[in-house]
């Protein structure tokens, strides 16, 4: 897939996927015996649920050079949400075959859901029906707020949030201090392009207060397509909402 002279990775996409589901089986196995309750880990075994997300998309959109929320922007996240589907699945099934599908699995149920039929290619429809599928819950995205700001890139599925924010500092200089600091990704571009004003910026470094609200939903509901479990994520509106389009 390529826009604009720029391409995905989708091999490197794939491989991520592989590792991330291999290395949550992990992580769910070694964390059994450290759940407090009889009930939660007998819920893990019977069903073991893990929670790949997704963060960062704000700002790989910005490096396809594609509007947040855009028609291309839900068409571009459409084709990688199915790739990203699609491999997990494959994996889970890859380690049924090895390890035994979760207790609770039943074919029939997986093999006629909607959120299979459209996310699971041949392939990997077969392997499913062959082995099973070693979790019953594949993929989650949360806000990933914390970990994202350590990183210094957009989290979950939310757009960037501002281009620029104003921090203050009390403890440096003895008395209150203002700075205008700019979002990592905003100020790469800036300093790439010898910008000096953020007003100069190209139309696609939108932010989570420019983004139609309709937009906003319909990028949602295409992930949601692709996400077998929940998705957390904040709306903005603007003050001058109304009720009635709440």
């Amino acid at each position: 897939f390529a826009t604009d002279n720029k391409t995905i990775d989708t091999i490197g996409l794939k491989k991520a996927v592989k590792i991330a589901v291999i290395g949550l089986n992990d992580v769910l196995d070694e964390g059994l015996t450290l759940h407090p309750l009889e009930e939660q880990r007998k819920s893990v075994e019977e069903w073991r649920q893990i929670g790949l997300g997704i963060m960062g998309l704000g700002d790989f959109l910005i490096k396809l050079g594609i509007r947040y929320g855009s028609n291309q922007s839900i068409e571009v996240c459409d084709y990688v949400g199915k790739i990203i589907a699609n491999e997990a699945i494959k994996t889970s099934a890859l380690l049924a075959a090895n390890l035994g599908a979760y207790p609770g699995y039943d074919n029939r149920s997986v093999c006629r859901s909607p959120y299979f039929s459209l996310n699971a290619r041949e392939e990997t429809q077969d392997l499913v029906k062959q082995y099973g599928l070693r979790n019953s819950q594949l993929l989650t995205t949360a806000p990933t707020g914390t970990i994202s700001t350590m990183l210094g890139i957009s989290g979950g599925i939310e757009p960037i949030y501002a281009n620029s924010y104003t921090r203050k500092t009390e403890s440096l200089k003895g008395h209150d201090e203002y700075y205008k600091v700019y979002t990592p990704i905003v100020k790469r571009y800036m300093d790439e392009h010898n910008l000096k004003d953020e007003s100069d910026l190209p139309d696609y470094f939108v932010t989570a207060t420019d983004i139609d609200y309709h937009d906003r939903i319909d990028m949602q509901a295409v992930w949601q397509m692709h996400i077998d479990a929940s998705i957390s994520s904040t709306v903005n509106l603007p003050n001058s909402t109304t009720v009635e389009e709440v």
